[in-house]
């Protein structure tokens, strides 16, 4: 059954499916490999330079507030602070030959960001570049044209494109985040934002428990389970569009479930003192049996590639992680460590699995290596619950108490180390679901 959402879930969708067009600039020199965060990297934001419409630098203020929290965030940079800038952005040039890099070796700076910005009725024009400063040349450029709504997007897409020219691989600020709160009052209702924070709403707005947000690798369709109808259901919506849709086969009550990147949907269904995993399409009719037995089979997670399934089973005794192919056919037990351990999540390149393990009632996070059976712990503060990783493999989002109340933080996959809260402030925060990138 199809219904038409209220305007708490069409307003998001300024986020989805953007009119935002996006033209590369010409480059100089291959990328600075760097191999990790560690180190970090001066860099000077400049404003744009205003060449029509934009004289009282709005668009300027959004764009370099957004570019300055992502690559905060990234743990690659560190920004030098603007009142250390010796030029004005108004009055000096933007690209190769119009302004003075010794101004900005002056200030210690290894890498430089400016551009200019032209504003019309009804549309914005970005014309933004990286600079390496020490070598005196032209790293990338991109040029952004849109509407006033879309400057923050533009923003994330050039800290993804600044990612890639310093590292050689994509940064993750062009996506969404999904998570359950209770900011809005006792209840737990879905919202979703920018990883930044940027562009907050409310998916779900009803008197009762919502958990468990996922999003398919289009970013256009979330599931959720809520219990809006007394018992709990999954839930899938249509962001574009800003459709409804109840996923109620007649498999039992519903427990969870994820979705696929192709927009299908993993399901678990408790009846007759099991619970199993079915692949359903986005009616929720049946297309397949995936478990098969008397265990509970819950907490599924499909690699990015859409061929293989990571899940949580008790038929061990304990719960614990298993792999099996989507297409069907035997599992594989993964985790021997912890007896309890469950919330798999596939890293992008479907080489290694996230997962929270209990000892002793504190739930840390822990990352396997699949090929090689190789378990690293991420966490050793408060009770850490629901990996998701970044679609650059970089970064795992979860939910954790170490502050106090439960809310979302960042940290780097590779060591663990925190980098920041994705929320503060209201309410608690938990169930994390991280997007690909916002249109492809």
């Amino acid at each position: 059954m199809k219904t038409k959402m209220g305007l708490v879930v069409v307003a998001l969708l300024a986020g989805v499916g953007s009119s935002l067009a996006q033209t590369s600039l010409p480059s100089s020199l291959p990328p600075i490999q760097i191999t990790g965060a560690g180190q970090l990297y001066p860099i000077a934001i400049s404003g744009l330079k205003d060449l029509g419409g934009d004289s009282n630098h709005n668009v300027s203020r959004v764009f370099d507030a957004t570019l300055t929290r992502d690559l905060k965030l990234s743990s690659f940079f560190r920004i030098i602070d603007p009142q250390a800038y010796i030029e004005d952005p108004q009055t000096s040039g933007y690209d190769i030959g119009q302004f003075n890099f010794a101004d900005w070796r002056s200030i210690n700076a290894e890498f430089l960001v400016k551009g200019a910005v032209t504003r019309q009725p009804g549309k914005v024009v970005v014309e933004a570049f990286l600079f390496d400063v020490g070598q005196q040349r032209r790293m990338m450029g991109k040029r952004f044209t849109g509407q006033a709504n879309e400057v923050g997007e533009m923003a994330r897409r050039f800290a993804d494109a600044i990612m890639e020219a310093v590292t050689g691989k994509r940064g993750p600020f062009a996506t969404k985040l999904a998570f359950v709160s209770t900011r809005g009052g006792r209840f737990k209702e879905v919202y979703v934002s920018w990883l930044d924070g940027g562009m907050l709403y409310r998916v779900t707005d009803n008197p009762t428990i919502n958990l468990f947000p996922s999003f398919d690798k289009s970013a256009q369709h979330l599931l959720y389970l809520s219990y809006k109808s007394l018992s709990p259901e999954l839930y899938l919506v249509d962001l574009n569009r800003g459709l409804e849709t109840r996923i109620a086969p007649p498999l039992g009550m519903a427990v969870g479930g994820t979705l696929t990147p192709d927009g299908r949907i993993v399901a678990a269904f408790a009846r007759g003192g099991r619970t199993n995993l079915y692949l359903l399409d986005q009616s929720g009719n049946l297309l397949s049996t995936l478990t098969e037995n008397g265990a509970i089979n819950v907490s599924p997670s499909v690699c990015s590639d859409g061929n293989r399934l990571a899940f949580t089973s008790d038929r061990s005794g304990n719960p614990q992680i298993y792999v099996s192919s989507l297409s069907g056919g035997p599992a594989r037990r993964i985790t021997y460590q912890g007896d309890y351990n469950t919330a798999p999540a596939f890293s992008p390149d479907c080489k290694k699995i996230a997962y929270e393990s209990r000892s002793g009632g504190i739930i840390n996070i822990f990352v396997i290596d699949l090929d090689s059976g190789g378990v690293r712990q991420l966490t050793n503060e408060g009770s850490n619950e629901w990996p998701t990783w970044s679609p650059d493999g970089r970064y795992i989002a979860f939910s954790s108490t170490r502050g106090g109340g439960a809310q979302i933080y960042l940290m780097l996959a590779s060591d663990g180390r925190i980098i920041a809260p994705l929320t503060e402030g209201e309410g608690n925060a938990t169930n994390p679901s991280w997007s690909w990138w916002i249109g492809g």
